[in-house]
């Protein structure tokens, strides 16, 4: 019976998203709480799931690595808005660039890595079986 995973690429993005925030602190020797972190992290967060969710990359399998990169540019058109908007952080920075770089690499890597797993496993089987 197969179990039902449709939580494992939501929570394997929010990891890209917060080992971001985490590799940038550590790199600018940033220590300034949870408070900062939170400040950090939602507006990205609601930016990345609301075009999640209105580009169906959670749901829809068809056309994955356009969902995902449509994710990844209106995602980020949101977070802009949000974290300009309703932060003390400013609309567009280098922050920007090296975030749509970061989740372009971190959320396709994960997922391919993933494929070539299953991919190799069901090459595997059909090997064992001939």
């Amino acid at each position: 019976m197969r179990r039902n995973r449709a939580w494992v690429a939501p929570l394997a993005d929010l990891a890209c998203i917060v080992s971001f925030i985490v590799v940038g602190a550590g790199r600018h020797h940033i220590d300034d709480g949870a408070g900062w972190f939170f400040t950090v992290l939602w507006p990205l967060a609601v930016g990345w799931y609301a075009a999640a969710l209105a580009l169906r990359l959670y749901t829809s399998a068809d056309r994955w690595p356009l969902r995902l990169s449509g994710t990844v540019a209106l995602g980020t058109a949101v977070m802009i808005v949000l974290r300009g908007g309703f932060t003390d952080r400013p609309w567009v920075s280098v922050f920007t660039v090296i975030y749509v770089a970061w989740m372009l690499v971190t959320a396709f890597g994960w997922r391919a890595i993933v494929r070539a797993v299953i991919s190799r496993r069901r090459a595997a089987s059909t090997a064992d079986a001939a």
